[in-house]
């Protein structure tokens, strides 16, 4: 038997050390080495045995269709989300902080499949089956009978005790807390997250088993365990959203099967999680504010176009250097937008406090509310509120110039549904429907179209 050797793992990020030391050298976290025993590894040398098996060879051309269903699950938003339904052997990962709902989340989707796919398991390593069963009833669920529960650490215990059960679906609650006594080393360390997935990897691939796994993160927001987690699943999605807030988001990361980037938005309630069809009556008001600073934007989120408020306010700053403070949007997207009102429009903010938020805890990660912001900062600047019918849709440039931004017309569609009627766009932004629509150049010119 090979003589085990000892080597260092960084929890992290999966780097591996010959020797103890305080810092990553490779993610940069501190006190994330720990000591684990590895096996030692066997000689490799190709095999040359003309009478071994060979794999199967053949050309893309020759490679037959497999026709495989998709399973709906119930949850329309959340087929939508994955591209249509479940997969079989399908493998997903869920990550998303703690409280958030993922647990609640899963119990609900298992219990709406119960009532066509039967039966369903469910391992636990973090809670005990009596736990499980006090959410089930919160919940409402009520096909209880056709859900198994395997309150069990030990991944190897719980897949050989549910195989004469025949599950049509498999959901594992946490990657972190199950270990496989196959390897000498704690629950939730890197050597134990990627062997324990590699097993559901084959056992769902094996029997066409779609299966579902809940995975911590970290303080950063990454999936805690190392990269390859994510590279060995199918699909990754994350729940996004401040555990104070009644809305989490769930947001594609990863998807074999469909498009990524998509997200779907739920609401929590006594009842667990609700899907919302139509997210921007959550993030504005019909009713909305006539304060400066306040404007309407349309955030593409995936394929779907929400309206969101995002809200800037510039006080007098009597501070060396002056604050610029975001919630929902990069800091360094803030600075240069200034930069560019600065330079191209006149408006002075060297001495001016600048805040933005973007209400709701959503994030403006894309230019297409570069207008916007730069709109709300100039009437914040000047004690000016927008006009309530207004929306604004372009990106801005160093230059000071505003350009078209990617898919405009399914914004200022959904502007229409919520009863705005002018629409401030860039010059080169071509569109079928005109009605109230402002072509604008610049900046300076976006300034006189809104404020006149």
């Amino acid at each position: 038997m090979a003589k085990a050797r000892i080597r260092f793992v960084c929890q992290s990020c999966g780097q591996v050390f010959t020797k103890w030391q305080g810092q990553c050298t490779a993610c940069q976290e501190w006190n994330t080495i720990e000591q684990e025993a590895d096996a030692a590894e066997a000689r490799r040398v190709p095999m040359q045995n003309p009478g071994g098996s060979l794999a199967i060879i053949q050309t893309l051309e020759d490679v037959a269709m497999e026709n495989s269903t998709r399973w709906p699950t119930g949850v329309d938003i959340f087929d939508e989300l994955i591209g249509g339904g479940l997969v079989p052997g399908g493998i997903t990962l869920i990550g998303g902080e703690p409280g958030v709902g993922k647990s609640t989340f899963m119990l609900q989707l298992v219990s709406r499949l119960g009532v066509t796919i039967k039966p369903l398991a469910y391992i636990s390593g973090e809670e005990s089956a009596t736990q499980i069963k006090l959410r089930a009833e919160r919940l409402r669920i009520g096909n209880g009978s056709d859900i198994i529960l395997v309150s069990e650490q030990n991944l190897d215990s719980a897949l050989n005790g549910l195989a004469s059960y025949l599950p049509r679906l498999l959901v594992v609650d946490s990657i972190q807390t199950v270990y496989t006594p196959q390897m000498e080393a704690t629950p939730g360390s890197v050597t134990q997250i990627r062997e324990c997935a590699a097993i559901l990897t084959k056992f769902g691939k094996d029997r066409g088993l779609p299966i579902f796994i809940i995975g911590h993160v970290t303080k950063d927001g990454a999936i805690a365990g190392p990269k390859i987690l994510e590279h060995m699943v199918d699909t990754v999605l994350y729940f996004e959203g401040d555990v104070n807030s009644n809305f989490r988001i769930l947001r594609v990361f990863k998807n074999r099967y469909g498009a990524t980037g998509e997200v779907a938005v739920f609401q929590m309630t006594d009842k667990g999680l609700s899907p919302v069809i139509n997210p921007s009556d959550l993030f504005i008001s019909r009713k909305r504010t006539d304060a400066p600073g306040v404007v309407v934007v349309p955030i593409l989120q995936g394929s779907r176009c929400i309206l969101t408020e995002l809200q800037a306010l510039v006080t007098q700053s009597f501070l060396t250097m002056p604050r610029r403070v975001t919630a929902g949007i990069d800091s360094n997207r803030l600075n240069l937008v200034v930069a560019v009102l600065e330079k191209h429009a006149g408006l002075k903010f060297y001495n001016r406090d600048v805040f933005v938020n973007v209400a709701g805890g959503l994030k403006l990660n894309e230019p297409g509310g570069d207008l916007g912001l730069a709109m709300a900062l100039a009437g914040s600047l000047n004690d000016q509120p927008l006009p309530k019918d207004t929306l604004l849709v372009g990106e801005l440039t160093l230059a000071g110039e505003v350009r078209p931004v990617a898919q405009a017309a399914r914004r200022i569609n959904e502007g229409r549904r919520f009863g705005f009627s002018r629409f401030v766009v860039a010059a080169g932004c071509e569109l079928t429907d005109n009605k109230g629509i402002v072509h604008v150049s610049t900046v300076r010119e976006a300034i006189k179209a809104v404020f006149g």
